[in-house]
């Protein structure tokens, strides 16, 4: 069986356009499935932003009244204002009130 240097150009020609092919069809399906989930990823970062300061608008109210708060409380609500912070990088009325509330907090974390 004889193959020639004609055929192996055929067969490379073939492979890259089947290759490349792939590649356009998986950016543009990438793209409409971006697309598709951006309206719901918005959506569940609005969730979780109020959910952040409806957490912490409760834990700054009790702090405030001299509520009780135990150790994983205080933890938790660390965590959810980095969270808030940091990760949604949100910085309203909650960190002003979060800065006057915690300093003194702060040797008993």
């Amino acid at each position: 069986m004889n193959i020639t240097l004609e055929q192996i150009g055929i067969f490379l020609t073939f492979f890259v356009t089947i290759i490349s092919s792939i590649e356009f069809l998986s950016k543009r399906l990438k793209n409409q499935v971006d697309k598709t989930l951006d309206p719901i990823n918005d959506n569940i970062k609005e969730l979780d932003i109020s959910q952040c300061k409806n957490f912490l608008v409760n834990f700054l109210s009790n702090i405030e009244t001299s509520e009780e708060i135990d150790e994983i409380q205080k933890q938790r609500a660390y965590e959810i204002y980095d969270h808030y912070t940091n990760d949604l990088k949100q910085n309203s009325y909650i960190h002003k009130r979060w800065e006057e509330l915690m300093k003194g907090n702060k040797n008993e974390k």
